[in-house]
């Protein structure tokens, strides 16, 4: 982990294979860490952002906060679970652009309270 607090958010717990136990991502060197080492190899569009957003944070070229939504996009691209904890604000204040649903290879559950699958 970065002792670099500017570098940190609420934890998102990302489960990166079937019988494996979810790993938390809380900081932008967790999350860079992740995407480069742990993620399947069918990465998108969504993958690439991530990385940028990633490079971005860790330069001070970009804020470490877009990290986690970045990389919640690039779990939904690759259909990848995981729990984010909103923390003192409401969904409402936090819309996430999603994939069509006609899109997707087989159905997706709704998110509830911060958890996707």
């Amino acid at each position: 982990m970065s002792p670099d607090k500017s570098r940190h958010f609420p934890p998102l717990w990302l489960l990166m294979g079937v019988g494996e136990r979810y790993k938390m991502v809380e900081s932008v060197d967790d999350a860079a860490a992740m995407l480069i080492h742990q993620w399947p190899s069918t990465a998108g569009g969504a993958y690439t952002n991530a990385l940028e957003a990633c490079l971005d944070a860790l330069q001070g070229a970009g804020p470490a906060d877009v990290v986690p939504d970045a990389l919640m996009r690039a779990a939904d691209e690759a259909f990848i679970c995981y729990i984010h904890v909103i923390e003192g604000e409401k969904r409402s204040q936090r819309p996430r652009a999603r994939m069509p649903r006609e899109q997707h290879a087989f159905p997706i559950r709704s998110a509830i309270f911060g958890f996707q699958c």
